[in-house]
């Protein structure tokens, strides 16, 4: 008995220095991305409906297999939203110890990425060609982190996912079949996310 309740004991001593731990590993997770963070749980029924809407595209598209791994991430709890993430990021992935791991995206990027990506009036860009790089880089910054999630721990790994995504998405049957008004703007939004990512990449780089 005496042994037992001994090694019952040092069960719940280890136990509870887990979840000690686990919500450390949590709270420090949490904090890197800003705090005030959430799950993207049905709750949340406004970024739920704007996490819908950018699957949706993604289908739209022809990219259903990112679109369904994300639903399957968030099922799982590991897409959540940042509200106070800095306006420099769309999305973050943080591994705090292996034992917590997530892909935060910025709240005001999810909800309205035209304006997260341009915060200030930019007349001299038509409006359906910035709603088409906001789209695209949002879900490109998606296809990034899930890159991290996935084991990619270097910013130029990332990017290479990134860019070779938007690359693979140029060249799909739904945007090579679009009007050619509707595709010029499309290979500019994607062209700018190109050029855009290979310039934070270098910039990864040189820091």
């Amino acid at each position: 008995m005496r042994l037992t309740i001994q090694i019952v004991g040092a069960v719940l001593l280890v136990s509870t220095s887990y979840v000690s731990v686990e919500r450390i590993a949590e709270a420090k997770n949490e904090t890197a991305a800003g705090g005030s963070v959430f799950r993207l749980d049905e709750k949340r029924a406004r970024e739920l409906a704007a996490f819908g809407s950018l699957r949706s595209w993604l289908v739209s598209v022809g990219e259903s297999g990112l679109s369904d791994r994300l639903e399957r991430l968030r099922e799982n709890g590991e897409v959540w939203v940042a509200p106070r993430l800095g306006p420099e990021r769309w999305a973050v992935f943080v591994d705090t110890l292996s034992l917590v791991r997530r892909i935060y995206v910025r709240r005001a990027a999810l909800l309205d990425p035209r304006t997260h990506l341009y915060p200030t009036p930019h007349p001299d860009v038509p409006e359906s060609y910035q709603k088409a790089f906001a789209s695209v880089s949002l879900a490109g910054a998606l296809r990034h982190e899930v890159a991290h999630r996935d084991g990619i721990t270097t910013e130029g790994g990332a990017y290479e996912v990134e860019i070779a995504w938007y690359e693979g998405l140029r060249q799909s049957a739904p945007i090579q079949s679009m009007t050619e008004n509707d595709r010029r703007v499309w290979e500019w939004a994607l062209e700018s996310a190109i050029l855009s990512a290979r310039k934070a990449s270098a910039t990864a780089a040189a820091g």
